[in-house]
Order: structure tokens, then C-alpha cells, then sequence
């Protein structure tokens, strides 16, 4: 996940958080082991028992979707308030728990601890625009103008999805993507959609 840089001796806006999630229900039955543990008070897991990596955070099996926002989402979205522009990227090998963090399996039934970071991110961001304009009708200012773009896409099997596509069928993978990656003479990234 990416952030900011807050701090000033860090060039660097780039963040990697790692989520070592909690076990499922087919795991505990089959009473898999745990091979991972967090070193306590300090941004590393350890995978067996010697070999240690290093992140900006980690956050253990025990750790909340609401611990995770605040960790590393929050100051992404306050940032936006500011102008800067924010992106979370999620990776990981099918069945890490991607959906569940992110929040994105859209489960109509989930309890309010357990919504992952995309809906946190949107209420978050539209609390945040309308306290403004509170604000700014209070203080008898003329209310802030904001803009917001959003993208949601799936990198699967070397296909970009556009999960915000309302034509795309869900269930046709493989299918011929129309976004393509491409980096600008400053080095950039950005992506570009030829429907």
C-alpha cells in the first residue's frame, strides 16, 4: 500500500504493509500450522522460525479491518483533502485474503467491523468533503469544489480488468482487455482505456 511521505528524511511515498490474515474456516478444521509470527514491536514476520522480513507495517491475524485502515489507508485519504493523489494496491496469491481486506466481496450481510478498506475509503472521503463544505458555509466561505475520479482494477492472469465496467461481464475472464499500461517521459504510470 502506498502513502505520503511523512517523513521528511524519507524521499519515498511508497509504503508496504503485509496482512497476515487470520486462518479460514477449512484451515482451522484441517488444523493447519501457523507459519508465520510478528516480531512484537517492530514492522517484521518472521516465516518459520529464521527468516525475517521487513515492512513499513505489519499487521498480524489479530488485527481489525478498522486497525488496518487507520494503519495504513487513513492518511491516504486525509492526504486527498490536500490535492495529493492516492493509491492502494493489493497483492497477493489467491486465497491471501485480498477480497476480505480490501472489502470487495460486497457481502450484504457483513457486520460494520469487518468492512474491509474500499467502502471505509468512499465514506470516509464523502464524510470529509461535506464536513468541509459544512465548514465553509459556517465560516460564510464560498464551499470548496471537489473533484473525484476513482479507479478499481484487477491485474489477473496479465489481464487488467476495470472492476467499475458496468458492460463487463463478470464472469468472462481471459477476455480481451482494453486497458493498457504505459510509462510517460517522466517515468510515470498511467493506464489508458480504448473501449
Amino acid at each position: 500500500m502506498t502513502e505520503k511521505a511523512e517523513n521528511k528524511e524519507d524521499d519515498s511515498s511508497v509504503r508496504v504493509a503485509l496482512r497476515i490474515r487470520p486462518q479460514n474456516g477449512r484451515e482451522k478444521v484441517e488444523m493447519c500450522q501457523v507459519c508465520t509470527s510478528v516480531v512484537p514491536d517492530e514492522p517484521q514476520v518472521l516465516l518459520g522460525k529464521d527468516k525475517p522480513f521487513t515492512f513499513d507495517h505489519v499487521c498480524d491475524m489479530h488485527a481489525t479491518q478498522e486497525s488496518i485502515y487507520n494503519t495504513c489507508v487513513r492518511s491516504l485519504i486525509e492526504g486527498c483533502f490536500e490535492g495529493y493523489n492516492a493509491t492502494v494496491f493489493a497483492y497477493g496469491q489467491t486465497g491471501s485474503g485480498k477480497t476480505y481486506t480490501m472489502g470487495t466481496g460486497f457481502d450484504v450481510n457483513i457486520d460494520a467491523e469487518e468492512v474491509g478498506i474500499i467502502p471505509r475509503a468512499v465514506e470516509h472521503l464523502f464524510i470529509g468533503i461535506e464536513e468541509r463544505r459544512r465548514q465553509a458555509f459556517e465560516n460564510g466561505l464560498p464551499p470548496p469544489d471537489f473533484k473525484v475520479n476513482a479507479q478499481f482494477m484487477e491485474l489477473y492472469n496479465e489481464e487488467i480488468i476495470d472492476l467499475l465496467d458496468a458492460t463487463r461481464d463478470p464472469d468472462a475472464r481471459g477476455r480481451k482487455s482494453f486497458i493498457r499500461i504505459h510509462e510517460d517521459a517522466a517515468g510515470g504510470i498511467y493506464v489508458v482505456v480504448n473501449y
